[in-house]
């Protein structure tokens, strides 16, 4: 601080001097000292004899007078540096207010009245004022009380910054004034830094030196720095909620940090949380309510839905330092008197107040579209954005939710399939078996990994197999004959499961999304048989597996597809015919008969195609029936056409199990080992029959054919 030095005149009564007057300023302290002289000679008058006499003079006697003239304006804010002029750095929220604390002395042997003003603005070495942040001198107030030379308090006044403009005070020697500006700030955000001057003006300085009246003026300058709580809001949810189970809950955790990224961030006391729940939740019956930090947490109706079921809390009397958070749990779960306006995006919204007085009402909220939110009064602009799609928002005083997403699943398979099957199949034969698995609920179904899964099991030890790599879908979106539907193959992994999820698209087919509502996927897959046994039923179940969150509890989850082994029946039967006449009535039996030499016994062989649909897949081709003749060696003779008695061999077509065959239409015939012949082809449910007699030979002599 650098003294000021300056000379000026002063006049005493009655008398003009010319003297040096040395005037110092020390900051904010401005000092006078100077020494005038009163040259005083006395004179008289006398009469003697009514005579006047010489009028006489006194000597001359001289009084020199010290005269000192000084005053001081001190900053007094306990700002860490007292050895200044300056208050710096006080704390002030937008809009609010802070203390300005000075002292006026009149430390001179003069009286001295002084003229004080506010101005905005000034300079602080190494601060510079930021933002638009001013001051409002019309809701400013000043108090200044002054106290003489022993502390005693001789008056006070507080007048608004607006009235206080060039306000004079008068201090006599030793009297001294406390200045107090109750300083309220405007348009101030987080972060600003606004300047106010104090200039005190000696009238004494003023009138010996005005030519220079600034000479006369000291100044102290105010800084205040915007500090607000900077809230930070993340509303996150633990899971869905399954709208198919009316206990179904979901978790809600509330946090709310007091952001130290911000550097204009400061403690925050007596913070207000509330949280209304969207249309269609309610608390749950259960709710667990918690928060932290030594808060309070109640419930109450304050929810966007109306009814009558809590759906909202508050939480009160939260303190929090900066970079400290608190969190807030609360459970929720259907409100089936609500109508959820979009389960997939169900958006929950916290709401931070904070009451700064004066300064007004903070209102953070994690809601973009909320008219109450008034941060961009308090913060600047790109310290307050906010999420909703659950991603994290890491700016500064950034809000995220995450939206709950509400399920409606329901699956059911069912279907089954009842097939055919031959005892041994090739490429051409196998068999193709299917179910169907419909999507009943309101969500999209298999899009995700392990959504829905389904095995295909045989029963143990089945002779009826699945072809490795043969399973595919064929996905009907809509259930509509004229739009198209898709085809998709699959391949079962390790632990045997079909996930959807990983279906292919076979040919030119759109990629697997899944199932949409009331879609359904047809599992098609194909078997194969490996010597089975003709007219047993081989079983495979398909079992759907639901998984993923919410999974459906309702509904088939199993059907049972059945393979009947078919193939070719061979009925033999035998009648007595005791005349061993041609056109003798045959009664055919399967049981055993009683027969005498020269007797004869006639054969029917009957063969059927026991698949019961007309597939051309299944028509028996070169069926060939035959009898072993030696079993009749030295028993009985063939007959045919040519021996005696004349008895044809015929092979054909027949009706029914008990027809008999008219011709010999497939050209049976005998041979040295066999009787017998082929059909060309046999469709299923058809009949051939080949029919042959023998005679019992009279002396077990043995017959030739």
């Amino acid at each position: 601080m650098t003294p000021k030095l300056f000379k000026y005149s002063i006049l005493t009564v009655g008398i003009v001097s010319t003297m040096g007057l040395a005037t110092s300023a020390n900051a904010a302290r401005l000092v006078a000292d100077s020494a005038p002289t009163i040259d005083n000679i006395a004179t008289a008058t006398y009469s003697i004899g009514g005579v006047a006499q010489t009028p006489v003079e006194s000597n001359k006697v001289t009084v020199n007078i010290t005269q000192s003239a000084a005053f001081s304006l001190t900053a007094t804010n306990a700002d860490g540096d007292i050895t200044d002029d300056y208050n710096k750095n006080a704390a002030v929220t937008p809009k609010g207010r802070t203390a300005f604390n000075h002292t006026l002395t009149n430390a001179g042997n003069v009286e001295d009245t002084y003229t004080l003003s506010l101005a905005q603005k000034g300079t602080i070495p190494g601060i510079t004022t930021v933002g638009a942040g001013t001051y409002d001198l019309d809701s400013t107030n000043v108090t200044y009380t002054i106290f003489d030379k022993d502390n005693n308090q001789l008056s006070t006044r507080t007048v608004t910054g607006t009235v206080f403009q060039e306000t004079a005070i008068t201090l006599k020697p030793n009297q001294y004034a406390k200045i107090t500006i109750s300083a309220k700030t405007i348009g101030n955000i987080g972060g600003d830094l606004q300047n106010l001057t104090l200039s005190a003006k000696s009238s004494f300085f003023a009138a010996r030196n005005p030519s220079n009246p600034n000479e006369a003026i000291l100044q102290n300058i105010n800084n205040s720095t915007t500090k607000v709580p900077v809230f930070k809001i993340s509303s996150t949810v633990s899971n869905t909620l399954n709208l198919n189970d009316p206990s179904s809950k979901a978790t809600y955790t509330v946090t709310i940090l007091n952001d130290g990224s911000a550097d204009y961030a400061t403690a925050a006391q007596g913070i207000v949380v509330f949280n209304g729940l969207p249309a269609g939740l309610r608390l749950a019956d259960s709710p667990k309510m918690s928060v932290s930090n030594g808060a309070s947490i109640t419930s109450g109706n304050g929810g966007k839905g109306g009814g009558s079921a809590k759906d909202s809390i508050e939480v009160t009397l939260l303190n929090l330092a900066v970079g400290e958070t608190a969190t807030i749990l609360f459970d929720v779960q259907r409100d089936a008197n609500e109508v959820l306006a979009d389960p997939k995006n169900i958006v929950n919204h916290a709401t931070v107040k904070l009451n700064l007085g004066e300064a007004g009402t903070i209102y953070d909220t994690t809601d973009s579209t909320d008219p109450l939110e008034n941060t961009a009064q308090y913060y600047p602009a790109t310290d307050d954005t906010e999420v909703e799609d659950g991603s994290a928002n890491n700016a500064t005083g950034g809000d995220s939710t995450a939206p709950l997403t509400a399920n409606e699943r329901a699956l059911t398979i069912d279907t089954a399939s009842a097939k055919e099957i031959p005892t041994n199949t090739s490429g051409t034969t196998q068999v193709v078996h299917s179910a169907i698995i419909r999507n009943t609920g309101k969500e999209t179904e298999g899009d995700v990994v392990g959504e829905i899964k389904f095995t295909i099991s045989p029963v143990a030890n089945s002779k009826v197999t699945v072809v490795t790599g043969s399973v595919e879908i064929i996905y009907d979106p809509d259930g509509d004959p004229k739009t198209p539907n898709f085809i998709y193959t699959i391949i079962r992994d390790g632990n045997g499961d079909n996930d959807l999820s990983t279906a292919k698209p076979k040919g030119h087919t759109r990629p697997w999304s899944g199932m949409a509502p009331d879609s359904t996927a047809t599992i098609n897959y194909t078997v194969e048989s490996n010597n089975a046994v003709i007219n047993t039923t081989e079983e495979a179940t398909i079992t759907l597996l639901p998984g993923g969150n919410d999974v459906p509890t309702n509904g088939n989850r199993k059907v049972t597809n059945t393979s009947e082994v078919r193939g070719l029946q061979l009925s033999k039967t035998q009648a007595l015919n005791e005349g061993c006449s041609a056109t003798a009535t045959l009664n055919f039996t399967d049981a055993a008969l009683a027969a005498k030499p020269s007797d004869c016994i006639v054969y029917k062989i009957t063969a059927f195609n026991n698949f019961s649909a007309a597939d051309a897949r299944f028509t028996f081709t070169n069926t060939t029936i035959s009898d072993d003749i030696v079993q009749f060696k030295n028993k009985a003779q063939v007959l045919t056409d040519s021996t005696t008695p004349v008895f044809a061999i015929k092979l054909d077509d027949v009706t029914s199990l008990t027809a008999q065959p008219t011709s010999n239409k497939y050209n049976a015939n005998i041979d040295t080992t066999r009787v017998g012949g082929t059909i060309a082809t046999l469709a299923p449910q058809k009949y051939a029959a080949l029919m042959f007699s023998v005679k019992i030979n009279a002396d077990g002599a043995a017959v030739t054919p």
